[in-house]
C-alpha cells in the first residue's frame, strides 16, 4: 500500500517543480521574445487572443497547448515554433498557465448584447464580417471574437482600426491605365502581379506590366466608427464580447472565381 502512495508523492513533487518560479520566469522571457507581440505581454491579448481567462480557442490541457506552440494553427495567423526547444515550450506553457492564476475569469460587459446585435446590423458589419455562417468573408470572422480579443482591443477595432492592421487584411488599389481605381484586400503578389479580393468578394488579378500603380494602402480597409453614440459603442461591445462560440445560422454569401 505504501508503494502507491509513494509515487503519488513523487507526482506530486514533479508537478510543483514544474511549476517553480524559476521556470516561470524563463517561460515568461520567452513567451516575451516571441508570443507578446500579438497576445500581449501578461497574455490579455490583442492581435492574437488573450491567454490570461484559463479558456483557449485551441485545446485545454497542457499536451494540446505545447501542440499549438510547436506546430501553429492552419487556417490562422498562429505560426509553429518549430525551432523551440522542447524544455522552452514546457516553460511557456507554465507561464501561460500561471497567468490565470487566481483570476475569476473574464469580467461582464457593461451593454445590452441584444440593443448591440441591433448596432451591428443596422451599421451593416454584416457586410465585411462573418458570425457562424451568417454574413460576408470579406473581412475577419467574428464568431468566436469574444473568447478571442480583450476589450480595449475591441473598442480600437472599432474607433481606430487603423492602429492594428494584420497583413492578411492589407489594403491594396489597383489603378487601372484609363484611371480606374479599384481596392480590395490583399490576397497574394508578386514580382509580375497581384490578387485581391473586393468588398462585393470577387478575386480579381492583374498583371503589373498592364495596370498604371499598385498603392499598397496604410489605413485599414474598414472605416473608423468615430460617430457612435457612446451607448451604441457599449452596447456593440457587449455583443461582440458575447460571441464565444456556436453559429446564428443564415447564409455566407461565397466569393467568385478570379476573373
Amino acid at each position: 500500500m505504501r508503494f502507491p502512495l509513494l509515487c503519488t508523492l513523487l507526482v506530486c513533487a514533479a508537478a510543483l517543480r514544474a511549476q517553480s518560479p524559476a521556470d516561470i520566469a524563463e517561460g515568461k522571457a520567452t513567451f516575451r521574445s516571441n508570443c507578446a507581440f500579438c497576445h500581449g505581454l501578461t497574455g490579455t491579448g490583442g492581435r492574437g487572443p488573450a491567454l490570461n481567462t484559463g479558456h483557449f480557442l485551441h485545446g485545454s490541457t497542457d499536451e494540446e497547448l505545447k501542440n499549438v506552440v510547436r506546430n501553429g494553427v492552419p487556417g490562422t495567423t498562429m505560426p509553429a515554433f518549430e525551432l523551440l526547444q522542447p524544455d522552452d515550450i514546457d516553460k511557456v506553457v507554465i507561464f501561460i498557465r500561471s497567468l490565470s492564476q487566481g483570476s475569476g475569469g473574464s469580467a461582464a460587459v457593461a451593454g445590452d448584447a441584444s440593443l448591440g446585435r441591433q448596432v451591428y446590423e443596422r451599421n451593416g458589419c454584416s457586410g465585411c464580417h462573418r458570425i457562424g455562417s451568417e454574413g460576408s468573408v470579406f473581412g475577419p470572422d467574428l464568431t468566436r471574437v469574444g473568447a478571442g480579443r480583450p476589450l480595449d482591443y475591441l473598442r480600437e477595432s472599432i474607433v481606430n482600426p487603423s492602429a492594428d492592421v494584420p497583413d492578411e487584411f492589407a489594403g491594396v488599389t489597383v489603378v487601372l491605365r484609363d484611371g480606374k481605381r479599384i481596392r480590395g484586400i490583399r490576397i497574394n503578389e508578386d514580382t509580375f502581379s497581384v490578387q485581391l479580393r473586393e468588398t462585393s468578394q470577387n478575386f480579381r488579378m492583374f498583371q503589373k506590366s498592364e495596370v498604371k500603380e499598385v498603392i499598397h494602402e496604410t489605413l485599414s480597409m474598414m472605416p473608423a466608427y468615430t460617430k457612435l453614440a457612446a451607448a451604441d459603442l457599449q452596447n456593440l461591445l457587449a455583443y461582440l464580447s458575447s460571441l464565444r462560440e456556436g453559429s446564428t445560422g443564415g447564409g455566407v454569401r461565397k466569393p467568385e472565381e478570379i476573373r
